[in-house]
């Protein structure tokens, strides 16, 4: 009898859970337009048309409508493993047919041999290529995304795509407080806790360790309220640089804060770019056309004679 009520307890509650899951689906649901927001802060904002789109925005709305998430070289591997987080669908390779992942890379310009034609400045979709008619261009490097569009349009092919070195973290390895060697031998972690009674600041560094390369764990555990003491690296009896990888963790999500900075910056110049560029048209259509201002010409000068 016990297994019969306790079978249909559990059954109740399995049904409670589906009636409460399927209301917050119903009711719940994210905004479209927030949806694709999501999406496009994590594209690489290069703007490089690759996935057939003309620029990261229009393929991030195409994402949120069902496209798939593999067609962003610059992205990679990286890219589809956090949309695929982000909306609950499968990991898929890189489609290569868009493309092949590459490191990091800027234009430059070989000035000697620029005829200063401009083609390669209306190609930029961020604006990064400086220069008058009939002058030497260059590339403002931090602004450059490595998007290639410039490389075809110029006739005299003087422009070289060269690789961004990439930034390496170096954590310091300081000594323990009281102790100016650095032989000492270090072991796993053991899960013994006795770092945390000691941090003034009541962090985790135990859990902080064990999450150092997870960036927005780290900042659910509020890695930026450590005042770097060392009083944890003092007690833990393993011998973890806790500090070090501390700084490193911080250093590390400095440098993630770079790349969304200057990936929102790209984004605001690209879409300037294209304002710039549809006013421009606007005009241009507002303008008569030959006939038409030969029709005009010709009824001034009947009027005149």
């Amino acid at each position: 009898m016990s297994l019969l009520i306790g079978t249909l307890t559990l059954t109740a509650i399995g049904g409670l859970c589906a009636l409460l899951l399927g209301y917050a689906g119903r009711h719940f649901t994210a905004d479209s337009d927030t949806i694709v927001e999501l999406i496009n802060v994590r594209l690489p904002q290069t703007q490089c048309a690759q996935c057939g789109y003309p620029g990261c925005r229009p393929y991030a709305q195409a994402i949120a409508e069902g496209d798939a998430i593999n067609k962003c070289p610059p992205g990679g591997e990286s890219l589809i493993r956090g949309l695929a987080e982000l909306l609950g669908r499968a990991i898929v390779p890189l489609d290569v047919t868009y493309g092949e992942s590459q490191p990091t890379r800027v234009a430059v310009i070989r000035e000697a041999e620029c005829i200063g034609c401009t083609l390669c400045a209306v190609a930029c979709p961020v604006d990064a290529i400086i220069g008058a008619p009939q002058m030497m261009h260059s590339v403002i490097r931090r602004d450059c995304t490595g998007c290639d569009l410039c490389l075809e349009p110029c006739p005299v092919d003087c422009i070289d795509m060269v690789q961004v070195e990439a930034v390496e973290i170096t954590p310091l390895r300081l000594p323990r407080i009281g102790q100016d060697a650095l032989d000492l031998v270090q072991y796993d972690c053991i899960h013994c806790g006795l770092c945390e009674p000691s941090c003034p600041r009541e962090l985790a560094p135990q859990t902080l360790f064990w999450h150092r390369a997870e960036p927005e764990r780290l900042q659910d555990l509020n890695l930026g309220d450590c005042i770097e003491c060392r009083l944890c690296d003092r007690v833990c009896p393993s011998n973890i640089p806790l500090t070090a990888s501390f700084q490193a963790a911080k250093q590390h999500q400095r440098h993630l804060d770079l790349l969304a900075e200057e990936a929102q910056q790209a984004q605001a110049r690209f879409e300037r770019r294209e304002r710039r560029i549809n006013r421009v048209q606007a005009r241009v259509r507002a303008r008569p056309s030959k006939q038409d201002r030969q029709s005009l010409i010709d009824g001034l000068r009947t009027k005149k004679s």
